[in-house]
């Protein structure tokens, strides 16, 4: 059981669940009170094993309302992951990266103010932020991304997306890292200060899909930039100018962002 901090859900938030299912049936409750057996539900969003099917539904004054089943996306002994998105309608549930469906409210958002778990998972990480970013997306890093910082940039690529970019810059709104996904399946990695644009890197397997979550992290290390995608290790980056002179972020294109966070 968590308590939704800061008046509880807003449009633009995103709540991720990660972990691995274990052995029967799990839930998620998105709750009005503290109590899951006598608050009301807004979402309640159960993982049937036996049924391989996920139930979604809410509950009013202890009456649950009408069903809506989808295919069970998990397995047991393998990993869970779930983002629920809040618009001003409807959450938008995504499970292991992949859109399962819509499910629009039927008791208003900002109720919410309790999330609970139970049942066969076992939770690595359960967060909840974010909010409606705008792309060309463009923010300052206080104190500078300098060395032992993480930068995690969540989102999905829009469904006629091109291509994309996540981008350090500098004091003087340079690329010092300029990280390109290209849907012609090519990653292209450079730098551009001086106005001139470097030697460019492109090689590795292509990652990132379209309509799929994806989760970038960046850690700025000594002596370059180690990129992580969904969590497995990417690329290196080796710096091309002093590490502190990173000082900004941008993203531009085709993408839907989620959340952007430095650590």
């Amino acid at each position: 059981m968590s308590r939704l901090e800061g008046g509880g859900l807003q449009p633009g938030q995103t709540v991720v669940i990660k972990g691995m299912q274990t052995s029967g049936n799990f839930n998620v409750l998105f709750l009005t009170g503290q109590n899951p057996d006598t608050a009301d539900a807004c979402l309640s969003f159960v993982v049937n094993v036996k049924d391989k099917k996920v139930i979604l539904n809410d509950k009013t004054r202890g009456v649950y309302g009408k069903e809506e089943k989808k295919s069970d996306p998990f397995k047991e002994g393998q990993n869970v992951d779930i983002r629920i998105r809040c618009h001003d309608s409807k959450f938008e549930i995504y499970t292991n990266l992949k859109h399962l469906c819509d499910f629009d409210y039927r008791q208003p958002l900002n109720t919410i103010n309790h999330l609970y778990i139970d049942g066969g998972i076992e939770l690595t990480e359960v967060s909840w932020g974010g909010k409606y970013y705008p792309v060309p997306y463009q923010a300052g890093v206080d104190g500078g991304f300098t060395v032992g910082k993480r930068l995690i940039v969540s989102g999905v690529p829009e469904k006629s997306a091109k291509l994309f970019s996540i981008n350090l810059m500098t004091e003087k709104n340079e690329y010092a890292f300029h990280f390109n996904v290209q849907f012609s399946k090519k990653v292209a990695r450079n730098s551009n200060i001086g106005g001139s644009w470097a030697q460019e890197e492109n090689d590795g397997k292509f990652p990132f899909s379209h309509d799929e979550v994806f989760d970038v992290m960046v850690v700025n290390e000594a002596y370059s930039l180690q990129v992580f995608v969904n969590g497995n290790h990417f690329c290196s980056f080796s710096h091309r100018t002093d590490p502190k002179n990173y000082r900004g972020i941008s993203v531009n294109a085709d993408v839907i962002l989620m959340g952007v966070h430095v650590k």
